[in-house]
């Protein structure tokens, strides 16, 4: 029987980990194309010069993920400073409605990254 680790992912891809249920090492990778794939990119990055903790972005990918997160930052911001005051129920409702519209982007480009990594790299 197995059980979900708590609040263990995949070093690779980012997926819940389950564990089994016992004695062990705690797993790192939710599979073994996932363990592979990061036993080539520390190879890949040895070969370049890169640390472990060192990571390549695309600058655009970069730039979109600051936008996203600033306006999350802004949101919160908002939200927070509505509720401050003894809020309505409606004007909680309406910071709520505010804020998930601004972190829904963030869980569909961490989905898209998540499932872009899952995937095995096709060959040249």
């Amino acid at each position: 029987m197995t059980k979900l680790a708590e609040g263990g992912r995949c070093r690779w891809c980012g997926r819940r980990l389950s564990s089994p249920v016992g004695s062990g090492r705690p797993r790192q990778y939710c599979r073994p194309g996932c363990r592979q794939q990061a036993h080539v990119a520390r190879k890949l990055a040895a070969v370049h010069g890169l640390g472990e903790d060192d990571v390549i972005v695309d600058r655009a990918a970069l730039e979109e993920l600051q936008g996203a997160l600033y306006c999350l930052e802004a949101a919160v911001e908002d939200v927070d400073r509505d509720l401050a005051g003894g809020a309505t129920a409606g004007e909680v409702a309406g910071a709520l409605q505010w804020l998930l519209e601004n972190a829904r982007p963030l869980v569909v480009e961490w989905r898209v990254a998540a499932e872009r990594l899952a995937k095995p790299a096709s060959p040249p």
